[in-house]
């Protein structure tokens, strides 16, 4: 079957210098990493944006969530880029959905929505480039390029002329995985959802990470943190103002009294009905505010977070803020023993004896 092709048509040189790579990150799984991706590029496409995703995640989940299935074509995904750095081959495929609805009073209509499918295999083809570079099996004369990282930041790079967003979705992993290094050296901005207290005592780790990562970079990212997939609300408080606002629950205060404007105040409550439904194909739900917000977030003249922690204790006080929630989380919790391992099989007797002596509980 004969594979139609789309034209798209390069931007004009103001929508290329607004363009922006971001990444959904964090060290949890199932913290709605894919969901957010996909709530965030669908809803930008809604609005006009070329949108391209870019499945980072060796499970692919994204890309199963975009319809393309685990047996479909799959020589032509992310692994295929590593292979042949000499002469990269683009596996990019244009979706195009017959149900996306643009958002009403959107002046231009739907924008084209792109893939770069995830693979099983793409990290083991990361790694191995990664070690050619690394042992001079790879030459900077002959490609163009020193690194992985500059290899890979160039390609990404190269579809800004085509796309105003490219969002990549990566694994719950830090530590180790050359495709979340890779993703994070090339990113303008980083997404960080948060589910609830486990997602949240992350957050020294991945923002260590992250500074460690772009040391040597010439700028860094900068940082959203997102709640969504929470499930347990606090009641309705005034502010300053006496204006009634609506705080979603004590972690998302615990972040919001710390990092300030680095948080979304739009949050996404857990639904059965709307984690079964693919986020953001149509109508309003409570994703498209918070993709309203980050979309606001991202194009506004705001502080790099980076410098915002050397001139604040904002880890510590989210650390402390947490360490306070978890104790009452935990009161009821168990109590944790050393075993002594005794051979031989129980003696009712002696065990009795040890029992009334207190020497065995």
């Amino acid at each position: 079957m004969k594979t139609k092709s789309v034209r798209l048509h390069e931007l004009n040189k103001e929508r290329q210098a607004k363009s922006k790579i971001i990444a959904v990150m964090n060290n949890k799984g199932g913290c709605g990493k894919t969901t957010t991706a996909l709530a965030l590029g669908m809803y930008l496409a809604r609005t006009g944006n070329n949108v391209l995703f870019w499945d980072n995640d060796p499970q692919s989940n994204l890309t199963q969530r975009l319809a393309l299935a685990d047996d479909i074509q799959k020589s032509d995904r992310l692994h295929k880029l590593f292979k042949n750095p000499e002469s990269p081959i683009t596996a990019v495929k244009i979706v195009k959905y017959p149900y996306l609805q643009r958002i009403s009073k959107t002046i231009n209509g739907v924008g084209k929505i792109g893939l770069m499918p995830g693979s099983h295999y793409a990290e083991n083809a990361a790694d191995s480039l990664a070690r050619d570079f690394q042992m001079g099996s790879i030459y900077e004369d002959e490609i163009g390029f020193a690194s992985i990282h500059h290899f890979f930041k160039n390609h990404l790079d190269s579809y800004r002329k085509y796309y105003d967003y490219i969002i990549i979705d990566t694994a719950p992993a830090l530590e180790g995985n050359i495709l979340n290094k890779l993703a994070i050296r090339a990113t303008d901005e980083v997404i960080y959802p948060i589910d609830g207290l486990e997602a949240g005592l992350g957050v020294r780790q991945i923002l260590n990470w992250m500074e460690v990562q772009t040391k040597d970079s010439e700028t860094h990212p900068n940082a959203l943190f997102t709640m969504v997939k929470y499930q347990i609300d606090t009641k309705n408080i005034a502010d300053n103002n006496g204006m009634t606002k609506y705080h979603r629950n004590s972690v998302y205060r615990v972040f919001k009294d710390a990092f300030q404007d680095f948080v979304c105040d739009n949050g996404v409550r857990e639904k059965r009905k709307l984690r079964a439904s693919l986020a953001g194909f149509g109508g309003r739900t409570d994703y498209t505010g918070l993709c309203e917000e980050i979309t606001v977030h991202m194009h506004s003249d705001r502080e790099n977070i980076f410098d915002f922690i050397k001139q604040t204790d904002a880890v510590q006080e989210v650390e402390t803020g947490l360490a306070l929630i978890e104790a009452k989380v935990r009161k009821r919790r168990p109590k944790f023993f050393i075993p002594k391992y005794i051979p031989g099989p129980v003696d009712p007797v002696k065990l009795e004896d040890a029992k009334s002596s207190g020497m065995a509980e």
